[in-house]
């Protein structure tokens, strides 16, 4: 179920990474409110054309993928409003650490190469959500969706 929802989950992430690169080209085409994400590499002296989209996508693709996990995948029990926003916390905070992932490795790539090719950009992004879908399931695994360890039955014999 993971890889299924995890496919749906890398689609969302592409179609809105390449609906926001074609919607925010340029540092020209980004609301001012948003310009600090597309400036995030500027300390660096290089300009990225991609934090922006990554970091809109990742929104998408999370929400999604919270959604579907939480249900499909894990078949979490949580009940309470509490527990489930814990469990949503817990859900973000640890694709936060793969958001950052997938910027390094945009940056890398894409951004400090200067390679101006849609075919090389792909390429690293299919790599960088291979990465990112790893350790996704790894951080869910131990860190989200742990199933609680039940009491061993106290057998008298």
């Amino acid at each position: 179920m993971y890889f299924i929802f995890g496919v749906g989950t890398t689609i969302i992430s592409f179609v809105t990474y390449y609906l926001f690169r074609w919607i925010f080209p340029d540092e020209e085409s980004v609301p001012r409110w948003l310009g600090w994400i597309f400036n995030i590499t500027s300390s660096f002296g290089i300009e990225s054309n991609t934090a922006l989209p990554v970091i809109l996508s990742w929104v998408f693709a999370v929400t999604f993928a919270f959604l579907t996990n939480r249900v499909y995948v894990f078949s979490s029990t949580v009940k309470t409003a509490g527990g489930l926003i814990v469990e949503a916390l817990k859900f973000y905070a640890s694709r936060l650490a793969t958001l950052g992932v997938d910027l390094v490795i945009m940056f890398l790539l894409v951004d400090l190469t200067g390679i101006q090719n849609a075919l090389y950009e792909f390429c690293a992004k299919v790599f960088s959500n291979c990465v990112v879908l790893v350790l996704n399931y790894i951080l869910s695994k131990i860190f989200v969706f742990r199933k609680k360890k039940t009491a061993p039955a106290n057998v008298d014999k």
